[in-house]
């Protein structure tokens, strides 16, 4: 351990001691698998999903943090539009989560250390009287939440960066809280209201003191904003996707991995939401060229499927926990990424990928750039651009590509690199000097 480095940094900036002791610790300790996060905090996260739609990062990262000895509040989804009729459940399934949370003072929990709160707000960017009333009466709600459970000083957490998120933000923040912007979503193609986004967005940005994004697509046109925008695409949690089905990664009420299991074979998968960034023309060409395949797309449907679901080799067995998830992609034979190619998809990183490779499975995915950087990176995938023909003869490839135990170990390898643990203790020696800053400039002036 090089002592010298730990006493010239604390001669150099008091404050950096205990990042500097962190990571002298880590190199001297790491056969010991310690981990070292962030603790003993307060965390507010704005999420920009509900706390039980598919499981992503923002769920993985709270519940870490959970874990790690912090206190969550994750408040759900306010949203970057006006809902429509397509969104009714949504808004009733928020009413009744609303409703039943007021026994509980706005929150339930969910976890050991994580409450939920599902506010009950005011689509954003309405007309002056709509910010009035979601800022005056329904806003204060949530801060009503965060005092009922002793939370103070919080480090803030947002995922979305609307006049909503930014009207919590001014509720919650004190002089030694962190605000933290995460920005995992172009959400300028999200919404109509692309001139006040912008502006709200910038807002949130400048007034952030540590700004990650999910890839440079996101970054580096916010970086006008915020300088200094650190890269942190999501990870995978290695525990949820074992290569070896018995470490796990399966539950006894799994009933429909044994589905698959009955299925003609080849079974070609598709774990995510069923969403109009899903190239559904592909799709049922797809199906219709090779109908004894199965084809199989696990996850919510949020977008009308048309055609895709009248095909009698199509299967969509709906939104799985997560901890299904496992059983379900080892009875895939080739694992799919058919999104589109469009400005939104221009700055996607498909989470699912690092799972899919982390069960040794040969993966097919369109050409959007994300996944042309990470296959720049890595040559584990193959990648093509969305004409049936091509994407055919990718996975036709690949179901003749070799399956032994070697190639398998090479693509959980290329996955251990996104790795949740080793992602949040990098997030975490950002974020500990600046939440050790305002707690030294909090106490300067209480002297």
């Amino acid at each position: 351990m090089d002592y010298y480095f730990v006493a010239a940094a604390f001669i150099a900036s008091p404050l950096s001691l205990s990042l500097c002791l962190r990571r002298c610790l880590r190199a001297a300790c790491a056969p010991l698998l310690l981990t070292f996060m962030i603790s003993g905090r307060d965390i507010i996260f704005i999420s920009s999903i509900e706390w039980d739609f598919n499981w992503q990062g923002h769920q993985e990262i709270a519940s870490r943090l959970a874990q790690a000895g912090n206190r969550i509040l994750y408040i759900e989804n306010t949203g970057v539009r006006s809902p429509g009729l397509r969104d009714a459940s949504r808004v009733a399934s928020r009413l009744r989560k609303w409703t039943h949370s007021l026994r509980s003072r706005g929150v339930r929990q969910v976890a050991p250390n994580i409450h939920v709160c599902a506010p009950l707000v005011l689509p954003p960017f309405g007309p002056r009287w709509r910010r009035q009333i979601n800022r005056r009466l329904l806003l204060p709600l949530v801060r009503r939440a965060a005092r009922s459970l002793g939370m103070r000083d919080v480090l803030l957490w947002t995922y979305l960066p609307t006049d909503t998120a930014l009207g919590l933000i001014r509720l919650l923040r004190t002089p030694r809280s962190v605000l933290l912007y995460y920005c995992v979503d172009n959400f300028e193609q999200l919404t109509p209201y692309v001139h006040q986004l912008k502006q709200s967005e910038a807002a949130v940005a400048r007034q952030s003191d540590l700004m990650f994004a999910t890839c440079s697509a996101l970054s580096v046109p916010r970086e006008r904003w915020h300088r200094g925008i650190h890269i942190f695409p999501f990870g995978v949690n290695l525990d949820a996707f074992p290569l070896d089905e018995s470490d796990g990664g399966a539950t006894a009420s799994d009933d429909s991995a044994d589905d698959l299991a009955a299925l003609p074979r080849p079974v070609i998968g598709y774990v995510g939401g069923i969403h109009r960034h899903v190239d559904f023309d592909l799709l049922v060409a797809l199906a219709r060229a090779r109908p004894a395949w199965s084809w199989v797309y696990v996850g919510p449907l949020q977008a009308a499927t048309g055609e895709l679901a009248s095909l009698p080799n199509v299967h969509f067995p709906g939104q799985r926990p997560h901890r299904e998830l496992a059983r379900l992609i080892r009875g895939f034979d080739v694992c799919t990424v058919p999104y589109l190619s469009s400005l939104y998809t221009d700055s996607v990183v498909p989470t699912k990928i690092n799972e899919y490779l982390a069960m040794g499975k040969p993966v097919v995915a369109t050409d959007i750039p994300a996944v042309r950087a990470f296959n720049e990176e890595h040559d584990i995938l193959t990648v093509t651009n969305n004409r049936p023909e091509n994407f055919l003869r990718g996975i036709e490839e690949a179901l003749q590509s070799p399956a032994g135990a070697a190639t398998a170990e090479r693509r959980r390898a290329v996955a251990a690199l996104a790795d949740w643990q080793a992602r949040l203790e990098a997030m975490s020696d950002l974020i500990e000097p600046k939440l050790n800053i305002k707690t030294q400039r909090g106490a300067r002036r209480n002297d």
